[in-house]
């Protein structure tokens, strides 16, 4: 979970000049801590990536949320919204491209047929996001709310 935690903190603060609180402050932010809080709950997923079986390096999931429970990505009950995270020494060599096609397949033969994201439209990951078939949705705030059905990529 410490590493899962970690991960959220990258998706959440992805701009290396941007803002990038203390860690432990940013999880006193209701809107940031509730994305991971009770993590175990059914159907809570996540891929970790590792550098020669030693150093954990990325991390990809889905959770399901409600109408009355959800975060920013939130589309449907049916459809899990996902999580991406990658150390920024390790990003654009292909690891979130790795991630994300193993999450789409895992989520895929869980029988899981669409996953949702949120997304900064000024965020690099977008491009990412639509070479796997993401396709916009809405709008909640200032970011994408984005769709893909797990059988493309």
């Amino acid at each position: 979970m410490p590493f899962l935690w970690e991960m959220l903190y990258e998706a959440a603060f992805w701009k290396v000049d941007g803002e990038r609180p203390p860690m432990a402050e940013v999880f006193t932010r209701p809107e940031l801590a509730k994305l991971l809080q009770g993590w175990g709950r059914k159907g809570d997923t996540a891929i970790i990536a590792e550098l020669n079986n030693k150093k954990l390096i990325g991390a990809a999931w889905y959770r399901f949320w409600t109408e009355d429970n959800c975060s920013y990505g939130f589309v449907d009950a049916d459809i899990p919204e996902i999580g991406i995270g990658v150390l920024y020494d390790y990003r654009g060599k292909g690891i979130g491209t790795r991630l994300l096609k193993e999450l789409l397949q895992k989520a895929g033969t869980d029988g899981i047929i669409k996953l949702s994201l949120s997304v900064d439209p000024e965020n690099y990951a977008l491009k990412l996001y639509k070479q796997f078939g993401f396709q916009p949705v809405g709008i909640n705030g200032t970011s994408l709310t984005m769709v893909v059905e797990t059988n493309k990529e």
